[in-house]
């Protein structure tokens, strides 16, 4: 670790910056030519949040007076008598003027100033906002979290980053609600990497998050040079502290007004480097470096008829990796599958980790809305990547997805028993009536063991699919696991939507529940069992006693539930 004082501007303080004060700063509009504006400070906003301050000026020059302070400005310098006084971090939406706010440079220097030369091995990745059980139990509903249920409200006059490259459709830009970000289309510039922005205070950087057969890229300006470390944005990319994700130089296509938020067109020219550290003041990185990107393939089978295959690398980050890669999915299949019709989607694969056994990926969608399986595969990726235990380096990401122009979906539309008492020991038939989209009828038979443990009394039989079962958690007790191994094993044990169970459950005595299985209970529903044996609570917690799986590689929904004695 070095640090930052050792070279770089001369700087000013808050203390000595008064209203009507007049300077400078840099930034690029075009090309990657480096260009000037001016601004006069109106004041210094104290306790912006605790122990920070913030400088509001109002700017002029280049486009400003049409556009108002622009996205993509992150960062820029800014200087009183030649001292730099911080980076412009802030605008307000729907101005009529440019004003902005800039991030004292003290600030940033504080909160970046030791870089470390190599990429965090381990980094805390619960995040202060949110409990483990509850991105384990929205997995096993195939649902992600929101970046605003992650992370909290961010602060609402901070720039949005501007997210550039391939056009993405409504579902794949719903995945990002939440997010502090906007999209844009830009197409491949043409003499573009002739124009790359120099590597200097005011020069444009672009952040790739993903690369391959779809691009995107977010992009900034240099506040800070010293030697080999860099400071960009005055502000947060996600504050998750160490850091490793790519940097690259970035050049600017034009610039975009608007009333609500305007930005820069930027693209990303050439890898430089790569971040390191991501603080609430800024971001930092090292000029040289290697970040590592997440390689995913998706092969979409189109009927039978014909395959394509897809390549992608995603951004290594805790919080984005599984947003990208709902991204990468929902954009194949808005892409390449019909929008109005029917249609089933049925998606096989495998998420491989170091020193984990592959994450098995499985689903069938029988409707429209590829949304649905982006979102499984991201519910999947936030489970691993926001584990508590330790950061999961991940290999690779393989799906094959079979788009058919059919409705593969089926309806519990029935269950009964042949009888309404069951011994302990002896098997208990169950009958289920399963229903097409056609209204074509058949009956299929599950056969549970009622084992010898079992209690006398009343039990429940349900006999759904399984997210419905998953969702039918009365209880929502926590999921304990101890390591990303349990994680793993719970993602394994997941109930698929392809498939009908029968769960034979009874209330008894907390079961306990640490990453291990009971009696050979799913760990999708483990949410079901009681509380650990070693509590004090001897309330009465549902526990599954028996269960049965009939596979129907279509599509499931409903959940019935009958009453049953044991003798």
């Amino acid at each position: 670790m070095t640090s930052l004082f050792a070279q770089g501007p001369a700087t000013m303080g808050v203390g000595e910056i008064r209203a009507g004060m007049k300077g400078y700063g840099r930034t690029v509009f075009q090309g990657g030519k480096i260009d000037r504006f001016e601004f006069e400070v109106l004041g210094v906003q104290k306790n912006a949040a605790p122990g920070r301050s913030r400088i509001m000026v109002r700017a002029s020059g280049g486009p400003l007076a049409e556009t108002g302070i622009l996205a993509g400005m992150s960062g820029s310098p800014c200087y009183i008598d030649g001292k730099l006084i911080g980076a412009l971090s802030t605008g307000i939406a729907f101005e009529k003027e440019p004003i902005g706010g800039i991030t004292p440079i003290a600030e940033m220097l504080d909160q970046l100033r030791d870089i470390p030369e190599l990429a965090p091995s381990r980094t805390p990745l619960i995040l202060p906002k949110l409990e483990p059980p509850k991105v384990l139990k929205a997995a096993l509903l195939g649902q992600m979290l929101d970046f605003n249920t992650l992370t909290g409200e961010g602060d609402p006059q901070a720039l949005p980053m501007a997210l550039v490259g391939s056009a993405l459709g409504a579902e794949a830009q719903r995945l990002w609600s939440g997010w502090p970000v906007t999209f844009t289309a830009v197409p491949t510039l043409s003499g573009g990497r002739e124009d790359a922005s120099p590597i200097e205070p005011g020069g444009m950087v672009a952040i790739t998050l993903m690369q391959g057969d779809l691009d995107l890229a977010a992009s900034g300006t240099i506040t800070y040079v010293s030697g080999k470390r860099v400071l960009l944005f005055g502000h947060q990319l996600f504050n998750l502290g160490p850091v490793d994700l790519p940097l690259w130089s970035a050049t600017v296509s034009t610039t975009v007004a608007s009333y609500q938020n305007s930005f820069k067109l930027a693209m990303p020219v050439a890898p430089i480097g790569a971040l390191r550290l991501d603080r609430s003041s800024g971001v930092a990185g090292i000029l040289g470096a290697e970040a590592r990107m997440v390689p995913m393939r998706i092969g979409l089978n189109l009927g039978g008829k014909r395959t394509l295959n897809f390549r992608f690398e995603l951004m290594d980050h805790p919080t984005a990796t599984a947003a990208l890669a709902a991204t990468a999915v929902a954009q194949t299949l808005d892409a390449h599958t019909r929008g109005i019709g029917l249609q089933s989607l049925s998606m096989q694969g495998n998420i491989k980790l170091v020193g984990q056994p592959a994450i098995v990926i499985e689903n069938v969608i029988a409707d429209l809305n590829p949304g649905r399986m982006a979102q499984y595969v991201g519910a999947m990726l936030q489970a691993i990547c926001l584990n508590p235990f330790e950061k999961p380096v991940i290999e690779g990401i393989s799906l094959t997805i079979k788009a058919e122009e059919r409705l593969d979906l089926t309806a519990i539309a029935g269950v009964r028993l042949l009888k309404a008492r069951a011994k302990r020991g002896e098997v208990l038939p169950v009958l289920v009536t399963l229903q097409n989209i056609q209204g074509v009828r058949e009956t299929a038979t599950f056969n549970i063991q009622v084992p010898s443990s079992a209690t006398k009394g009343k039990a429940i039989l349900m006999v759904g699919d399984g997210y419905s079962l998953t969702a039918a958690d009365p209880d929502e007790r926590v999921i304990e696991t101890a390591s990303l191994g349990d994680v793993v094993r719970i993602l394994n044990g997941a109930l698929r939507n392809n498939h009908a169970y029968a769960l034979l459950v009874q209330a008894q005595p907390g079961a306990g529940l640490r990453g291990s299985r009971i009696e050979g209970i799913p760990p999708s529903v483990a949410s079901l069992v009681g509380g650990d044996g070693a509590s004090s609570d001897n309330r009465l917690q549902r526990r599954i006693i028996g269960r049965a799986l009939l596979p129907l590689e279509r599509e499931v929904r409903g959940l019935s539930q009958l009453e049953v004695e044991i003798e």
